[in-house]
C-alpha cells in the first residue's frame, strides 16, 4: 500500500460509500489521516440515513469536524439523540440548508431551536421534525424557506411572527396530520406573505393565505397537498382572485381529480402545460371537442388515466389546432388498434404538433395498446418512449 501515493488512495476512497469509508479509517493510520480530505471534496452536500451509515458518536464527530467549514447542505434521516448532541457541538458557517428527521419523531422540542440556530448561523432553508410549537423559529436571521410539515403541536399564531420577522420566500405547511393548534379565523396579513415565491399547503390551510394570494407579485408556485378531494381545482377557481383575474399559468397539474379538463376549459384559464394524472373518467361526458376549447392551452398531458371511448379520444385528437403537444403516458384504453388520421389531424394547423405515446395499455387484455397511422405530414410527429416529469400532488400550479 506504501506504493500508492496520497492522491491515488484518495481517488480510490472516493468510490466507496460512507459506511465503507468509516471501516477504511480503522485499518491503517494513514487511511485515517487521509479520509478527511476525501470527505471535504466529496460532501459539499450531506444527504444520509444515519441508521444506514451506522456512525458511532466518535466517527460521526470525526466526519463532521472534517467537513464543517466546507459543507453547504445537511440532510440527516433517523438522527438519534447521540448524533444530535455531536451535531450541535459544532458550528457550520456555510450551511444554508438543514433538514432532519429523528428517532423517535418527538425527540426534539422548542428548547433545542436556539442551539440549532447557533450551530447554523447562516441557515436559509430549514425542515425540522419534532414537537415544536414554533416559538423560537424567528431566531434564524437569514431564514428564507421553511417546512413545518413534520412539526407536531405547532401553534399557528407563531407562524405570523415567523413570517413577519423572516420575510420568507417559501413556506411548506400541510400540517393536517400533526395536531397543530390554531386560533379561530386565523389570517396572514400582506406584510407577512408579500415576499413568498412558493406556497405548499393543505386545502384547509388555504383560508390563512386566501385574502392576500392575488396580490403576491413574486409567487411562482402554489401546491395543494394532503387528502385528495376530486373537486379541489373547481373550489380553487371559485375562491381565488388569481384565477378570476385569469392569471397566466405555466403549469397546472392535478392528480386523482375528476373533470379537470372540463373545469379548465369552462373557466377559460390560460395554461401553457395542463397535466392530468390519474383521472379514471378523463373524457367521459364529452360528446365532442372543438378547436376553440384548447385556444388557451399549449401542451396537454395525460398520465395513468382511463380513456374508455374511442369517439371522445378521436374528437380530441382531431381538434388540436392550437396545441403544440399531446402526451399520453401509461394510460388504460378501452379500445385498441387506433388509427391516427394524420391529414385530418393537421388540417388547418398553423404550427407542428407532437404526440407522445408511452407505455399505454389496452385494458381488457393488459397488453400494450396498438396504434397505427394513416398518411403523413411534416406538421405532425409521433414520439414513442418519453416519460415526462410530474409532481403527483393533488393540485400543482406554476405561475408565469
Amino acid at each position: 500500500m506504501d506504493i500508492l501515493n496520497d492522491d491515488t488512495l484518495m481517488r480510490i476512497f472516493g468510490y466507496l460509500d460512507l459506511k465503507s469509508q468509516q471501516i477504511i479509517t480503522t485499518i491503517h493510520p494513514r487511511f485515517y489521516d487521509l479520509m478527511p480530505n476525501v470527505w471535504i471534496l466529496q460532501y459539499k452536500t450531506v444527504n444520509i440515513s444515519l441508521f444506514e451509515a451506522n456512525f458511532s458518536s466518535e466517527s460521526f464527530e470525526y466526519f463532521l469536524e472534517a467537513i464543517r467549514c466546507t459543507v453547504k447542505a445537511i440532510r440527516l434521516r433517523l438522527m438519534t439523540w447521540e448524533h444530535y448532541e455531536v451535531l450541535i457541538s459544532k458550528i457550520f458557517p456555510n450551511v444554508e440548508d438543514f433538514r432532519f428527521s429523528t428517532v423517535p419523531s418527538n425527540l426534539l422540542t422548542d428548547i433545542e431551536i436556539p442551539k440549532i440556530a447557533k450551530s447554523f448561523p447562516n441557515l436559509r432553508t430549514f425542515s425540522p421534525q419534532g414537537h415544536f410549537c414554533g416559538v423560537h423559529f424567528n431566531t434564524f436571521p437569514k431564514l428564507e424557506r421553511l417546512t413545518l410539515t413534520y412539526c407536531r403541536r405547532f401553534f399557528i399564531n407563531n407562524l405570523l411572527i415567523i413570517m413577519k420577522v423572516c420575510q420568507l420566500k417559501e413556506i411548506k405547511l400541510c400540517m393536517s396530520e400533526q395536531h397543530h393548534f390554531q386560533s379561530v379565523a386565523f389570517r396572514l396579513p400582506f406584510d407577512c406573505v408579500q415576499h413568498l415565491e412558493s406556497i405548499k399547503i393543505d386545502i384547509d390551510e388555504l383560508p390563512w393565505f386566501e385574502r392576500e394570494l392575488s396580490k403576491l407579485q413574486h409567487l411562482k408556485e402554489l401546491t395543494i397537498c394532503g387528502p385528495r378531494q376530486r373537486s379541489t381545482l373547481y373550489f380553487l377557481i371559485d375562491k381565488l382572485d388569481c384565477f378570476r383575474h385569469k392569471r397566466h399559468l405555466k403549469i397546472l397539474e392535478t392528480c386523482n381529480a375528476s373533470n379537470t379538463l372540463g373545469t379548465v376549459i369552462n373557466a377559460g384559464l390560460q395554461v401553457d402545460a395542463l397535466k392530468i394524472v390519474t383521472d379514471n373518467l378523463l373524457l367521459d361526458g364529452f360528446g365532442f371537442f372543438t378547436n376553440q376549447m384548447f385556444a388557451n392551452i399549449k401542451e396537454l398531458y395525460f398520465k395513468t388515466c382511463s380513456i374508455s371511448e374511442e369517439h371522445s379520444f378521436e374528437s380530441l385528437i382531431h381538434n388540436t389546432r392550437h396545441l403544440e403537444l399531446v402526451s399520453v403516458e401509461q394510460c388504460l384504453f378501452g379500445f385498441d388498434n387506433y388509427k391516427f388520421d394524420i391529414p385530418q389531424i393537421v388540417q388547418n394547423r398553423f404550427q407542428p404538433i407532437r404526440i407522445n405515446l408511452y407505455q399505454n395499455v389496452f385494458e381488457p387484455t393488459s397488453l400494450p395498446w396498438k396504434w397505427s397511422t394513416i398518411g403523413d405530414s411534416y406538421m405532425l410527429q409521433i414520439i414513442e418512449g418519453r416519460n415526462y416529469e410530474y409532481s403527483f400532488e393533488p393540485v400543482y400550479i406554476a405561475f408565469k
